[in-house]
């Protein structure tokens, strides 16, 4: 009968842990209800299926029942790793394990030490794929996160989008960068469009035109797709010199531009991999005390050598810290300055600012509005200033209020204010259009008049080729002919078939068959020879007329008739 409550249990079962009793319970009230047609056998079935469920999850240890250590956590975890990572270095293995979890976690009967041994070893592979580096497949060709302009969870191989790279090996190409912008587009890539997050386009974006640069192309033939508002500006920066180091020799080891927002109070920033990769535009740079005042830049923009106190040398790109160089000092008098500000620890009270030139664009960097500092074009110096411009802020000016600036001056401003300098350089521009047009026209005169003597000189090759061919099957006929009137001539045939053999063979370019045509002549003559002599005089008995007709006919075969040709002709 089912159980009510655990008390009414087997003694045996009674020494199971509790929840392995509910277990026990449950599976047998309701394997009890569903053998209800076995009879004798229903009670027993239903203890059975009981024991068994209980077997799933206890194994006994000794005296002791134990709940088994499950492989179902780990299964899952091995499968969710296997999808983030992609992992493949060795894909048997991993299969292998997988397929093992899966069959102990749907058999019935499970096999304590297998089930040990499975997890030991499905822990292990996922502790190992832990420590791999996330990829994704594209083409047969394993990407990691970098390849990706779209990596929202670098550890999810699965969430990356829009590959740049080809293969590993090969990194960027021009034609992964065509799909990934195509895909960006209105239309999409092959009709589908890429789903990315608004706040997310203009880091992706950002992206793509970097690897553009990175293979060479032009910032005009980049896809619209992925070209932003790209602002010019004049970016002046500070950095203190609390980080810098003075030598007894007059170098002043500096920190010239920091990655990130750094002490920026509006918004503008500088991404590690632009300063990573365009910290050369810095080296040789002059450095000046102080930064000229507007009058001073109007009046003298290549700066006063009375101000000129250092250059800028060895910079380079420190990871963790920023752009960093070796500031040069030729003024004896702030070798002074600064080697007494260290001694005296107020080396944080100077501080390095930069007057360059760079493009830029609005975009959202760590949920923050950013004017994002895309590529550092120009630099016009590196100066010694006690503060920042703006309250220790790095700036990036608009052109408005700086229209004057060569760097960053738009053509709307500059047609306003030196239309006769955009009228010079625009007829530069139509007289080096016109002078490219003449080549281009004389270029395409010398294709012509070349397309034209290949034609004449591919005629005249054509026809000499067809003289040569005929004269060489000319001479190919005449040695045959030689040959066949030589054997013919020589053979013992009547002359009427000699005749009809050298009409046979006439114009033939070799003497191939001429032995067996003469053979089959020599047979015909022989078997109408036969058939002229009297019959029936005595002596040898007559000729079979049926056997010369036969070989009347396959003389006539020998001579290239047919069988139905040769047979008619042997007829008559």
């Amino acid at each position: 009968m089912p159980y009510k409550a655990k008390s009414e249990l087997p003694d045996a079962v009674k020494a199971l842990p509790s929840l392995a009793q509910e277990i026990y319970m449950a599976a047998f009230n309701a394997a009890f209800e569903q053998y209800a047609d076995r009879g004798n056998q229903q009670e027993p079935l239903a203890h059975s299926t009981a024991w068994a469920a209980v077997k799933r999850k206890y194994e006994q240890r000794g005296d002791q029942w134990v709940a088994k250590e499950s492989l179902q956590p780990v299964y899952a975890e091995l499968i969710q790793e296997v999808g983030r990572r992609n992992a493949a270095a060795d894909a048997a293995r991993i299969q292998r394990i997988i397929e093992i979890c899966r069959e102990l976690i749907d058999s019935v009967d499970e096999d304590p030490d297998r089930v040990t041994e499975a997890l030991i070893e499905a822990q292990s592979a996922l502790e190992w794929l832990r420590t791999q580096e996330a990829v994704k497949t594209e083409d047969g060709h394993q990407l990691p996160a970098a390849a990706y302009a779209h990596v929202p969870d670098a550890e999810d191989s699965r969430t990356w989008q829009l590959p740049l790279w080809e293969s590993a090996e090969k990194g960027v190409t021009r034609a992964r960068l065509s799909q990934a912008s195509a895909s960006l587009s209105p239309g999409g890539f092959r009709g589908k469009r890429v789903d990315i997050p608004t706040a997310a386009l203009p880091a992706v974006k950002r992206r793509i035109r970097e690897a553009y640069r990175s293979v060479g192309v032009e910032e005009e033939d980049i896809p619209r797709w992925v070209r932003e508002a790209e602002r010019r500006a004049m970016l002046a920066g500070f950095t203190s010199m609390s980080e810098a180091t003075v030598t007894a020799k007059g170098v002043a080891r500096v920190v010239v531009i920091k990655p990130g927002f750094g002490n920026s109070a509006d918004g503008h920033y500088y991404p590690t991999e632009v300063l990573a990769r365009d910290y050369a535009v810095f080296e040789g740079a002059k450095m000046y005390a102080n930064h000229q005042t507007e009058s001073e830049e109007n009046e003298r923009p290549e700066g006063d050598i009375r101000e000129w106190v250092a250059s800028l040398k060895n910079v380079r790109y420190q990871e963790g810290v920023g752009i960093v160089g070796d500031a040069v000092i030729v003024e004896p008098w702030l070798q002074a300055k600064l080697a007494m500000l260290r001694d005296k620890n107020l080396l944080a009270e100077m501080g390095i600012s930069i007057r360059a030139a760079g493009v830029g664009v609005k975009g959202k960097v760590e949920g923050k509005d950013a004017n994002i500092v895309e590529r550092i074009t120009r630099v016009r110096s590196v100066d010694f200033v006690t503060e920042a411009g703006a309250g220790g802020a790095v700036m990036m000016y608009e052109s408005n209020g700086h229209d004057y600036d060569v760097d960053i001056i738009g053509l709307d401003t500059l047609r306003e204010r030196r239309p006769d300098l955009v009228k010079a350089v625009e007829s530069g521009l139509r007289e080096s259009i016109k002078q490219e047009v003449r080549q281009r026209m004389e270029l395409d005169e010398k294709v012509k008049e070349l397309e034209t003597n290949i034609a004449t000189l591919t005629q005249e090759r054509d026809e000499l080729q067809g003289k040569m061919a005929e004269a060489e099957k000319a001479q190919r006929v005449a040695e045959a002919k030689s040959i066949i009137d030589k054997a013919v001539g020589e053979s013992k045939l009547p002359d009427v078939a000699r005749a009809r053999l050298l009409e046979q063979f006439k114009g033939s370019e070799s003497a191939d068959g001429l032995a067996e045509a003469i053979k089959a002549e020599e047979d015909y003559i022989a078997v109408l020879t036969e058939a002229g002599k009297p019959k029936g005089l005595g002596g040898k008995p007559a000729p079979d007329p049926q056997a010369s007709k036969e070989a009347l006919k396959e003389s006539f075969m020998r001579l290239g008739m047919t069988e139905a040709q040769a047979k008619e002709a042997a007829a008559r």
